[in-house]
């Protein structure tokens, strides 16, 4: 069976590894049980776990973004350090088809002005702990796969 193939980048700041590790375990799990019935597969696409600085490859990550359908930011309090702040992507993903922001919940500490206006003008949802996370991501998923036509 060919597949309609549909990748989907995650970014994360270097603090939030857990769901980022998290989206992949979601996406094999829905593509399983959801897209790949439909005929669809999602491809997951991410920087490689605990690199600390994705500026000296900023083409690749550019063109990995350029290239997916659908885009999740998930942010805390920070967009984090420079090196692995995904602030600019974020921006240049909105050619994608689909773009979320999944927003870990305050614990206290002070949230930047940035991520704080990003959360009050988006659309975006707040999550409480990781199992959390991956039900919205996964209904977020489900809300993608029903824009895909089925053929």
């Amino acid at each position: 069976m060919a597949f309609e193939m549909c990748r989907v980048f995650c970014a994360t700041p270097g603090d939030l590894e857990d769901e980022r590790q998290a989206f992949y375990q979601v996406m094999g799990e829905f593509n399983e049980r959801e897209a790949m019935p439909r005929g669809v597969l999602f491809v997951s696409v991410s920087i490689p776990p605990h690199m600390t600085n994705k500026l000296a490859y900023r083409n690749v990550v550019d063109e990995n973004v350029r290239a997916c359908k659908f885009f999740v930011q998930v942010l805390h309090d920070t967009w984090g350090p420079p090196e692995r702040s995904f602030a600019r992507e974020y921006s240049m993903a909105a050619q994608c088809a689909g773009r979320a922001v999944l927003f870990k919940a305050p614990n206290g500490r002070p949230i930047e002005p940035e991520v704080l206006a990003l959360k009050q003008q988006s659309a975006g949802e707040e999550f409480g702990d990781l199992d959390d996370f991956k039900q919205r991501l996964r209904a977020q998923l489900s809300a993608w796969l029903a824009t895909i036509p089925v053929e």
